[in-house]
Order: C-alpha cells, then structure tokens, then sequence
C-alpha cells in the first residue's frame, strides 16, 4: 500500500515500512543538515516539512531552543513516531502535525526557519512546495534544502545488477511522479523566485569501509524487497519479484565484497526571503 506525500493522490515511493522508518531515525541534524546549523540562533522558529519520524528535526529544535520547532509529515505513522521519540527525549520546544506540504496550515510569514530533506524529490511539483514554504516564512528568514542526486551514484565492484538496481529506483522514482535527480535542480527551482539571496552547493555521502558499505548493501537488499519500492515495482511491470530477490541478495553480497565502496552527491541549499 503506497502513502501520500504531498496531495493529489500523491504516494511516497519508499513507503513507511519499519526498515524505512527505523533508517531515517539513525539521521541527525548534525550530519544531515549541517550546512544549516550554523544559520540557527536559540529563540528562532523553525518549520522542518517532511519530517518523516524527526530525528533531524529533534537536533534542530535544540540548536534554537527556546525557539519554536514544528515538524510536519503527511504520513500520520511517521508523526506518532516523532512525538513519542521527542517525549521520550524531553525535547519541550518541540511540536508535530500531520499535514500537506502544498497547503501548510500556518499564515504567511510564521517561521524564521524552514527546512526540508529529501521531500521534493518524491513531489509531482517541487515548484509549488517551495513556494508554499517561503510563504510560511519570515522576511529575512533562511529556507534550507536538501535533495539527492541518484544520477551520481557509483557502486564498486560494478555489475549488471547494481546497475539494474539503479534503473529500477529511477523507474520506480519516475512512475511515482518524482525525479530522483532533484539534487541538480535546487538552483532551477530557487532562482525563479526573487529571493534576496541563496546558495547552492553539494555535499556526498560516501561508504568506503566494510561496515559502512554492509549496512548499505543490507538496507537497500530490503528496501527493494519490502518497501514500496517493490510494490511499484512489480506492479508497474518495471521488476519481477524474482528479479528483485537475485538484485537484493547481490546488493547484500556488495556490502560484505573486500574493497567495495559507494558514492552519491546531494546538492544543498540555503536561500534568505
């Protein structure tokens, strides 16, 4: 069963099974929204928009505590995951709301603050997205984002199989409605826009020893398997179940093969209304 992400029937292509959710918990602020922590003052408001279960948001809201910090998510399991981690953690500054990140609930001009990771991707119309979170935003606030770029990736040893592997996400990514190459298109979306200012630059993920890339290759061996990832997949004929257990079990055998590595680049912006 796919989830919304945005409205119109929108779906999130990797879906909130527990292998999804549970990696997007080991995010942090600190590694994944660094390039925005240095703008962030305490007693600031923050909007973080497709906040999945919140563990970047939580590393944001500290660093402008006492300040105001939202996060909203379409998924309504993602959000009961981020309040009962939040309380968990004391976090006080810190509230959740499920809502559509086309149609925000709050009035122009609320946040100093707004941030998104890896949301627009997933949208049939990033455009508007953005738009609607600077009309949340404060003159003189900062708008951070930060999307992937799926055409940078690079698997050692290279096979046929990650290379398949690779042409399904994309397939799965497009027959969704997203683009998987998003990270590239920050500076198209934002330029548009009469911004004061913004900057557009890359960062990348890479795994280079055998820890790092056998929880890669283990992640994404279940991903392809049991996320929506495989239900699009074969629904949409772009995979069969059989091919998608010989791609995870390479993908797996990758992880643990001496000298395999693993790159991809996302570009990061910040933009001042």
């Amino acid at each position: 069963m796919t989830e919304p992400v945005g409205s119109g029937g929108e779906n999130y292509m990797h879906g909130h099974h527990p292998v999804v959710v549970d990696e997007h918990a080991r995010r942090s602020a600190e590694r994944n929204a660094a390039y925005l922590l240095p703008q962030l003052r305490p007693g600031m408001s923050l909007l973080d928009i497709g906040c999945g279960p919140g563990s970047i948001t939580a590393g944001l809201a500290n660093a402008v505590a006492p300040g105001r910090t939202v996060g909203v998510d379409s998924s309504r399991a993602a959000v009961e995951r981020a309040v009962a981690d939040a309380e968990s953690a004391g976090l006080a500054n810190i509230e959740y709301k499920t809502a559509d990140a086309y149609g925000l609930p709050f009035s122009d001009g609320s946040f100093d603050v707004a941030h998104m990771h890896q949301l627009l991707q997933h949208l049939s119309d990033p455009a508007l997205a953005v738009q609607e979170a600077l009309r949340v935003l404060a003159p003189g606030g900062v708008f951070g984002v930060t999307e992937v770029d799926w055409g940078t990736a690079a698997f050692w040893p290279r096979t046929p199989e990650t290379d398949r592997f690779l042409a399904i996400y994309n397939a799965v990514a497009r027959k969704n409605g997203g683009d998987p190459e998003m990270g590239r298109r920050l500076r198209s979306l934002l330029e548009p826009l009469g911004l004061d200012r913004f900057e557009v630059r890359a960062s990348v993920w890479s795994f280079g020893d055998a820890g790092a890339t056998g929880q890669w290759g283990d992640l994404w061996s279940a991903r392809i398997q049991e996320s929506n990832i495989a239900t699009t997949a074969t629904d949409a004929g772009i995979a069969t179940a059989e091919e998608l257990i010989e791609i995870a079990a390479t993908l797996r055998a990758w992880g643990r093969t001496p000298g395999a590595f693993f790159t991809l680049t996302h570009g990061e912006a910040l933009a001042w209304k």
